[in-house]
């Protein structure tokens, strides 16, 4: 039987555990820097499933554009506001395609460092991981390069197309 102490000091090991596997994905994924501008306190909070609703309309609006409202609420919205909504959208579309090239490209640079000893092994080795094509659309699912939604929040946050303040919105 464990003491009370010795229960505790598991705990904190598990939160430690925790926060460093977060550091290293973050990092991987290119948002550590985002990742740290936010205080602890909320950053460690920061669940899809946790968000007010203010915060998952304003997500959802960037992720999905005019599809968040219905045919009635789209067609009372001012011609202006559809278009700005629509160009966040195809911005924030354009930058998620971009991100999953990178990390797709990570993911092939991993697998070809086994080739390290061949000329061609060398040469796509040798390929920056950030070069993207933007005429290429990258139909890879989030969940199959391991973005989980609250990543694309840091993101969107990281990009400018949700607010700095997104995680202290009432």
């Amino acid at each position: 039987m464990l003491t009370q102490n010795q229960k505790q000091i598991l705990r904190l090991q598990d939160n430690i555990a925790i926060l460093a596997a977060r550091e290293e994905r973050y990092m991987y994924l290119g948002l550590l820097s985002e990742y740290q501008l936010q205080p602890e306190l909320i950053i460690q909070k920061l669940e899809y499933t946790k968000l007010n609703p203010a915060q998952h309309f304003l997500f959802k609006r960037v992720l999905h554009g005019l599809n968040v409202y219905t045919p009635e609420e789209q067609a009372s919205l001012h011609w202006d506001k559809k278009r700005r909504i629509k160009k966040v959208w195809q911005r924030g579309q354009q930058e998620v395609n971009a991100w999953k090239q990178i990390l797709c490209n990570k993911y092939a640079q991993k697998i070809f460092s086994f080739f390290n000893n061949t000329e061609t092994g060398q040469f796509l080795n040798s390929l920056p991981v950030d070069e993207i094509d933007p005429s290429y659309t990258n139909t890879m699912s989030l969940k199959d390069l391991g973005i989980k939604y609250e990543d694309l929040i840091l993101f969107y946050m990281s990009k400018g197309l949700l607010p700095r303040n997104f995680l202290s919105v009432k």
